[in-house]
C-alpha cells in the first residue's frame, strides 16, 4: 500500500467514524428530547424508550419515530 493511501485511511477512516458517533448520538438525543417534551407519546411509551430505540436502532428507529408522533398516520392529539 502507497504511503498516501496509508496516509488516507488513518486520516480519513477516523474522522468518518466520528461523524457517525456524533450523528447518531445526535439523533438519539433528539428523539429523546422531542419525546420527553410530549410526554408520553404514541402507545404510551416513556421518552426514555424511545431514546433507546433509536440508539438501537437508529435510522429506523427515528423513522417510527416520526411516523408514531409527527406523520399524518399519527392520532390526533386531544
Amino acid at each position: 500500500m502507497s504511503e498516501l493511501a496509508l496516509a488516507l485511511v488513518v486520516i480519513i477512516y477516523p474522522l468518518f467514524f466520528t461523524f457517525l458517533l456524533v450523528t447518531h448520538i445526535s439523533v438519539c438525543s433528539i428523539v429523546y428530547k422531542d419525546a420527553k417534551r410530549l410526554g408520553y407519546s404514541a402507545l404510551n411509551i416513556s421518552p426514555f424508550l424511545w431514546g433507546s430505540i433509536s440508539f438501537i436502532l437508529p435510522i429506523f428507529g427515528m423513522v417510527i419515530y416520526w411516523l408514531m408522533n409527527h406523520s399524518s398516520l399519527a392520532k390526533p392529539r386531544d
